[in-house]
C-alpha cells in the first residue's frame, strides 16, 4: 500500500484516513521524533498511573497494527514505519511519514523553503486529552525545538531574501520567524540577525525586537536600509556559507568576476557577517576594523578573531598583507576546536593555501540560478554581466574599458577569441602571429580576469561583436587574420566580413572557403543558404559550378544555366559543368539536350552518377520505364561506389518507380529500398513521396494520402522544408481534384509558408498558380506563370494551362 503521512503541526491526524484516536497517534508521533523505544518505557512514559501499563500499551498497539505499515516491532522494542527524507521507504512503497521530522531533516540538509512550507502551527497543538507531567514536558520541549528549526529556516529564507536586494520580503520572513506560533521568545544569538533584517526592511517590529534586546542586556546597533544591489542566483552558496559554525574556515575561489565580492556583499546585508576588504598599505591593516585600535602584533590580530558570536570575511587573499595571511593562515591551521573563535570566510582567485572546512568554487551561473533563460543567453551567467543586465547598463561597457587599456597584444587576442563561437586556438594563435609561450602566458591572464573560459570562449561574446562592429577597420582585420589562419572549411564566414581588406591571394582562398561552405550547406539540406551564399561571388569562374547546383537545388534552374553560361567555351566541356548544366536542362523539360549532354559524360565519377540521372529522368518523362529503370540503377551504383548513401538511396527510389511504371505493385517495388532508408527521414520522406505517387497511379488514393502523411512526419524530423513544401504542394492538389477546396488552400498556403526564403521559383510558381486558380483570381494565376517561365519552366507552364483549361496564345 502507499505510505501515510502523520500530520503533528497544528493537529494530530493521518492523511486520507479517518482514525482520531488521539493517544493512539501521540504513541505513533512519539515514535516517529525518538525512534524505536523498549515497550517497558513506552509503558510507564503514556500510562505512569495504569494498573497494568503494559496492557494498556498491547491495547494502543492493536490500533496502530491497524495502520497497515505504520509500526514495526522488534521483540522488546517498538518503532514507527517511517521513511521519508534521509530513510529509505519500505519494499512495498509503503512506510509512514511525520511532518515534524521531515521538517527537521530539510532544515538538518540546507532546504529551508521545504522546511518553511512544511511549519502549518505548533507541535500536537491540538492535543486535548490529559498528560502525565512526563509525556506533557516532552510535547512543550519537542514543539519549541520544532518551531526553533523553522524559525531557522524563515531566518536563512529571510537572509537569502536580504542578499538579492528583496528587502520588503526579508522583512515579511523575519517578522514570521519572530513571532512564530509555538516558538520561544528569540534569545540572544537570533536577536541581533532578526534585528538587522527588520531593520533593513524597515519593518514596524524593528523597534520590538530593540526592546526584547534591552531586556537582556544587549545592544543593538540600528543598521540603515541599504540600497539593494543588482545579485541573482547562489542560493546554495549562501545556505551552505549561513551554516558556518564558530571557529570554522571557508574559502570562496574564482577569477576575476565570479562574483565573489558580490557575494560578500550579499551576506552583509543578510546581518551578522563584517566583510573586510583586502588591503596591503600596514601590517596587519585589513583586520584593523574588528578593534579599537589597529593590531601591532599577531596575538593581537588573533585576539580580534576570537569572539565564537563573530562572522568575519575577507575579500581578496591576493590583496591583503602578509602579517595578515600569516595570521589568517595561524588561524586557519591551528587548533580551532579547542578554542572555536569567529566564523571565518576568504576569498582569493586561487585555491586555498591551507585547508579549510568549506570550499566553493564560483563560475559562471547556470540558467537554473538565474531563472531567466534570456537572461542567461545574453550575458553567458557571467555575473559581473547578469549585474550590469540587472542594472540596465549595456553589456560591453563591463569589459570594454578594461579590454581597451589592456596591451594591443591581448586586446586583439581577446577580440579574435570572442569573434569565434568555438575558438580554434591553433588559428587564434597564429593570426595573432604569437609564440606558443606568449598566447599561453595572455590566454591564461584573459582566465584569470574573467573575461574568458579556459578553453577560450570569451562570455557574452555577442556584446563584444557588437561592440567590435562599431570599429570597421579594425573589425575586418581581425576577421581576416583570423579567417587567413583558419582551416579552409571554416574560415568562410571570417573572410565574408572583411571582404574590403581581401588583397589578390586572399580571393582565390576565400573562393575556396566558400566553396566548401556551400557544399556543406547543400548536404545538409539547404540549398537555399548555399545559393545566397554564392550569390554574392558572381564574378569568380571556380564558383561557377557549385553555384549552379545551388540554384538547382533552390529550382532556379535558369539562373543556374546563366551561371553555367559565363563560363569560357572550354571550361564548359569539364564534366562537371557538362553534368550541372544536363541537370538544369532535364530540370527544365529540355529532355533531347540534357540527354545530349550527359551523353558526353563518361567515368565513373560523380558527373557520370549526375549523367545516369539524367537519361533515367528523361526516359521517365517519355515513360520508357525499362530505360529509366536501367540508368537510374546505374546512378545508384555509382553513388554506392563513391559512398554518398542519400544520393544512392535516392536513385534506388528511382529504381522502384520504374519497375511500377513496368508492372510491379507498388508496395513490392517499394518495399526494400523504404527500409533501407528509414535512417535518412530526408530522403526516406521523399520515397514516400513517388511511393504515394505510384500508389495515386495505381488507383489506391486513400493509402497514397496515408503515405504522404507518414512522408510529413520524416521531413519534419529531418528538418527539410523543401520536402515538406513538395508534400503539401501534393496533398494540395489531391484535394483540388477531390474538390476539397478548402483543405488545398490549407495545403497550399503551408506549402507557401515552407518555401518562404528558399528561392524555388519552380515550386513556389506552381502553388500559387494552383492557389490562384481556386481562388479566381486570373491576375495572379498570369503572374504565378509569367514567374515560371521567366525562370525558363516553358514547358511546365504550358502543362498548367492546359490542365486548367486556360490556354492562351503565346
Amino acid at each position: 500500500m502507499e505510505g501515510m503521512n502523520l500530520r503533528t503541526l497544528g493537529d494530530l491526524s493521518v492523511e486520507g484516513v479517518t482514525f482520531r484516536r488521539e493517544k493512539v497517534l501521540l504513541l505513533l508521533a512519539f515514535l516517529c521524533v525518538e525512534g524505536p523505544q523498549p515497550r517497558r518505557r513506552l509503558a510507564d512514559l503514556f500510562w505512569p498511573d495504569a494498573a497494568n501499563p503494559m496492557n494498556s500499551l498491547a491495547q494502543h498497539l492493536v490500533h496502530l497494527r491497524g495502520l497497515g505499515g505504520a509500526l514495526t516491532e522488534d521483540g522488546p522494542r517498538v518503532g514507527a514505519s517511517l521513511t521519508g527524507s534521509g530513510t529509505q521507504p519500505t519494499q512495498d512503497g509503503g512506510g509512514l511519514r511525520c511532518d515534524a521530522c521531515d521538517l527537521r531533516e530539510a532544515v538538518r540538509r540546507g532546504r529551508p523553503q521545504e522546511a518553511a512550507d512544511l511549519y502549518r502551527g505548533p507541535f500536537l497543538d491540538s492535543l486535548t486529552i490529559p498528560l502525565g507531567a512526563d509525556l506533557e514536558e516532552w510535547v512543550f520541549d519537542t514543539r519549541e525545538t520544532v518551531a526553533r528549526d523553522a524559525r531557522t529556516a524563515l531566518t536563512t529564507l529571510a537572509a537569502q531574501a536580504a542578499a538579492h536586494g528583496n528587502t520588503a520580503l526579508s522583512g515579511d520572513l523575519a517578522a514570521r520567524a519572530l513571532t512564530l506560533p509555538g516558538a520561544p521568545p528569540a534569545d540572544e544569538l537570533e536577536l541581533p540577525r532578526l534585528h538587522h533584517l527588520l531593520t533593513l526592511a524597515g519593518h514596524p517590529l524593528a523597534a520590538q525586537v530593540e526592546r526584547e534586546a534591552r531586556t537582556l542586556g544587549l545592544h543593538l546597533d540600528a543598521m540603515p536600509a541599504a540600497l539593494p544591489a543588482p545579485f541573482a542566483g547562489r542560493e546554495p552558496e549562501l545556505a551552505a556559507l549561513d551554516a558556518l559554525l564558530p571557529g570554522q574556515v571557508a574559502w570562496i575561489s574564482g577569477h576575476a568576476g565570479m562574483g565573489k565580492t558580490a557575494l560578500l556583499d550579499a551576506l552583509a546585508r543578510t546581518g551578522g557577517w563584517t566583510v573586510l576588504p583586502g588591503r596591503a598599505d600596514l601590517p596587519y591593516g585589513t583586520l584593523a576594523p574588528l578593534s579599537a585600535a589597529p593590531p601591532t602584533s599577531a596575538h593581537a590580530a588573533l585576539g580580534a578573531l576570537r569572539d565564537p558570536q563573530a562572522r568575519v570575511a575577507v575579500d581578496g587573499w591576493e590583496q591583503t598583507d602578509p602579517a595578515t595571511q600569516a595570521t589568517l593562515t595561524t588561524l586557519a591551521t591551528g587548533h580551532r576546536s579547542a578554542h572555536p573563535g569567529a566564523a571565518l570566510l576568504i576569498t582569493g582567485r586561487t585555491h586555498p593555501p591551507f585547508d579549510v572546512d568549506l570550499h566553493l568554487n564560483l563560475g559562471p551561473l547556470t540558467p537554473g540560478d538565474l531563472n531567466d533563460p534570456d537572461l542567461h543567453a545574453r550575458t553567458d551567467g557571467h555575473p559581473t554581466l547578469v549585474g550590469a543586465a540587472l542594472r540596465g547598463q549595456p553589456l560591453d561597457l563591463q569589459f570594454g574599458a578594461r579590454v581597451r587599456a589592456y596591451p594591443d597584444a591581448v586586446r586583439d587576442t581577446f577580440l579574435t577569441l570572442a569573434v569565434q563561437d568555438q575558438p580554434n586556438l591553433r588559428a587564434t594563435r597564429a593570426a595573432m602571429n604569437l609564440g606558443a609561450q606568449d598566447f599561453a602566458r595572455i590566454l591564461s591572464f584573459l582566465t584569470t580576469e574573467g573575461l574568458t573560459t579556459e578553453t577560450g570562449r570569451a562570455y557574452a561574446a555577442a556584446a563584444t561583436r557588437d561592440a567590435l562592429a562599431q570599429i570597421h577597420v579594425h573589425a575586418a582585420l581581425i576577421h581576416l587574420q583570423l579567417a587567413r589562419a583558419l582551416p579552409d572549411e571554416d574560415a568562410w564566414p571570417f573572410y565574408d566580413r572583411s571582404r574590403d581588406l581581401w588583397e589578390d591571394a586572399d580571393e582565390r582562398r576565400a573562393a575556396q572557403a566558400a566553396r566548401l561552405r556551400a557544399h556543406a550547406h547543400l548536404k545538409r539540406g539547404y540549398p537555399g543558404q548555399a545559393a545566397e551564399l554564392l550569390d554574392t561571388l558572381p564574378g569568380l569562374p571556380e564558383l561557377a559550378v557549385p553555384h549552379a547546383w545551388a540554384l538547382i537545388g533552390v529550382g532556379r534552374y535558369q539562373d543556374a544555366l546563366n551561371r553555367l553560361n559565363t563560363l569560357s567555351a572550354h571550361d564548359q566541356q569539364v564534366s562537371d559543368a557538362l553534368a550541372a548544366r544536363a541537370v538544369t536542362l532535364i530540370r527544365l523539360g529540355r529532355t533531347d539536350e540534357a540527354v545530349t549532354l550527359a551523353e558526353q559524360i563518361g567515368g565513373s565519377g560523380p558527373d557520370a552518377a549526375h549523367a545516369a540521372s539524367v537519361r533515367a529522368h528523361a526516359a521517365r518523362m517519355r515513360e520508357g520505364w525499362d530505360a529509366a529503370r536501367r540508368h537510374a540503377q546505374i546512378a545508384a551504383d555509382l553513388w554506392n561506389l563513391h559512398g554518398d548513401d542519400e544520393a544512392h538511396l535516392t536513385e534506388l527510389g528511382m529504381v522502384a518507380r520504374a519497375q511500377v511504371g513496368l508492372g510491379s505493385e507498388p508496395q513490392v517495388a517499394f518495399a526494400e529500398v523504404l527500409r533501407r532508408s528509414q535512417d535518412l527521414p530526408s530522403v526516406h520522406g521523399m520515397i514516400l513521396v513517388n511511393y504515394a505517387a505510384a500508389l495515386g497511379d495505381r488507383g489506391s488514393t486513400v493509402q497514397a494520402e496515408a503515405e504522404l502523411h507518414r512522408a510529413v512526419e520524416h521531413l519534419t524530423l529531418a528538418g527539410d522544408r523543401q520536402g515538406l513544401a513538395t508534400v503539401h504542394g501534393n496533398l494540395g492538389v489531391r484535394c483540388h481534384l477531390a474538390g476539397q477546396l478548402r483543405e488545398a488552400i490549407e495545403h497550399y498556403r503551408r506549402a507557401l509558408a515552407l518555401l518562404s526564403g528558399s528561392g524555388h521559383i519552380r515550386l513556389l510558381g506552381v502553388t500559387l498558380s494552383n492557389l490562384s486558380e481556386i481562388d479566381g483570381d486570373l491576375s495572379g494565376f498570369e503572374d504565378a506563370l509569367t514567374l515560371l517561365e521567366q525562370a525558363g519552366q516553358v514547358e511546365l507552364v504550358q502543362r498548367i494551362r492546359h490542365n486548367a483549361q486556360m490556354v492562351s496564345a503565346p
